[in-house]
């Protein structure tokens, strides 16, 4: 089936582009450096982001039932509309007051979970329930690839431009072209990539309205009471076909794993790369050499995720990634970059080979429910490794002095942390794993 065609398919068509603007956001590249301008500490930093998982866990399943049965649109709408609101909150938050400027960032990061909670696995059903009516549903993983390439070549685009409105002396030329005082500093500058995101929000807005799905028929006894009812039930019983069915949980268990290790990591590359002698400048040409990396690599990353067999296929990912955790550990200049980008490549395949897997095993009754579960499990991973991450940071710095912590010498000390945390995890999944596959072959 030839791309046209797969993009004549709406809710697929619109399932890329809501993904590829959802997550299309100017301030990335700089993301962790962003959050230090507007005042806050990396600790404070790290703990808005246990905030924002927490209220993913409270919203993930809940939200992925209500997909299920109030119908999937309406989720992903709404995920939208909250997605614009919590960004313009920091667009235009004054920064005169710390305090107001931390409870505005708190309530951002509840806003951004629960935006991040509402769209989780239910843009992803829609699609592939669309796919499944046609009787195309084994087009899945390449609308995974092209789902990939398609935010990577964004990402280009995003990161380069991000990176550059954050740079001063950059944005200095561009001011002086355009006839306005030049700004010193990046606390002058730092709005401007959100205030980009903002227009871009819009986009996503726009997939989402044009999605389409069969109207939901409500019950006829009880209304919103019954249907409420009925996601919490829907809950529960996939719940409990999770805990139930060890191909899909110990799938679950090794994605958490994986995923929310990295992004703790990911989330605060800006600061890593600042750690290890990189210009801002330059965090752009990074991320574009990331979304290029990302589109050349995305086919071989579909071709491992369908060809090797599961129980080699995480072998494979586990020990690479404990490799990769501690080649960035080492914190070596300049070329510290191309372990980061190893990380990268790992997680890429890692996701589809977990897309692949864990929708041939759902049923579509419940699909959106299953993958909240997959989110749910993600951000109780994400939430614990950032309240870890935060106390043993707050206590590592205290042992170097100011000079030391502007040169981030102890948070190039904090990185083994990722290392013993992902290898000790790694193997006790893999050991409960190896116990419970010797009763009853799992994979």
């Amino acid at each position: 089936m030839s791309l046209k065609e797969i993009l004549q398919i709406g809710n697929v068509r619109n399932f890329l582009i809501f993904r590829s603007s959802y997550f299309a956001r100017f301030y990335y590249p700089v993301f962790t450096l962003l959050y230090l301008d507007y005042g806050l500490t990396l600790s404070q930093f790290a703990m808005l982001n246990v905030v924002w998982a927490a209220t993913i866990v409270l919203a993930e399943v809940p939200s992925g039932a209500f997909a299920d049965t109030l119908g999937r649109k309406k989720l992903v709408v709404l995920s939208s509309i909250v997605m614009f609101i919590e960004i313009a909150m920091i667009a235009f938050v004054p920064t005169g007051n710390l305090d107001l400027v931390f409870f505005v960032f708190l309530i951002n990061r509840v806003l951004s979970g629960l935006a991040m909670a509402l769209a989780s696995g239910a843009d992803e059903a829609l699609a592939y329930d669309t796919l499944k009516d046609q009787g195309k549903e084994d087009l899945w993983p390449r609308i995974l690839q092209i789902q990939l390439r398609l935010s990577s070549g964004i990402g280009i685009f995003v990161t380069l431009l991000g990176a550059a409105m954050y740079d001063v002396n950059f944005m200095a030329n561009v001011f002086h072209l355009l006839g306005f005082a030049e700004p010193e500093t990046t606390q002058d500058i730092m709005r401007i990539p959100v205030y980009a995101t903002l227009l871009v929000a819009l986009v996503a807005m726009y997939a989402a309205f044009s999605m389409r799905e069969e109207k939901k028929t409500l019950p006829s006894d009880g209304g919103k009471l019954a249907t409420t009812m009925a996601s919490l039930k829907l809950t529960l019983e996939t719940g409990k076909w999770v805990t139930s069915t060890p191909y899909v949980l110990f799938i679950l268990l090794y994605y958490s794993l994986f995923e929310h290790t990295s992004r703790m990591f990911l989330t605060m590359n800006s600061q890593y790369y600042s750690a290890i002698n990189i210009p801002i400048i330059y965090f752009g040409m990074i991320g574009a050499g990331v979304s290029g990396l990302k589109i050349l690599l995305a086919g071989q990353s579909r071709r491992l995720a369908e060809s090797v067999a599961p129980k080699p296929f995480i072998l494979m990912m586990g020990l690479a990634s404990i490799a990769t955790y501690y080649w960035i550990s080492l914190g070596w200049s300049i070329y510290g970059v191309i372990p980061a980008l190893v990380l990268i490549f790992i997680i890429m395949t890692m996701n589809i080979f977990i897309s692949y897997h864990l929708n041939r095993k759902t049923e579509s009754h419940n699909r959106a429910t299953v993958l909240s579960f997959k989110g749910l499990m993600f951000n109780l991973g994400y939430g614990s490794i950032g309240m870890l991450y935060a106390y043993y940071y707050k206590l590592l710095s205290q042992n170097y002095t100011e000079e030391q912590i502007a040169e981030h010498i102890d948070f190039i000390a904090s990185l083994s942390s990722f290392v013993y945390y992902f290898a000790f995890l790694f193997i006790a999944i893999s050991m409960a794993f190896y116990v419970k596959d010797k009763k009853q072959p799992i994979f």
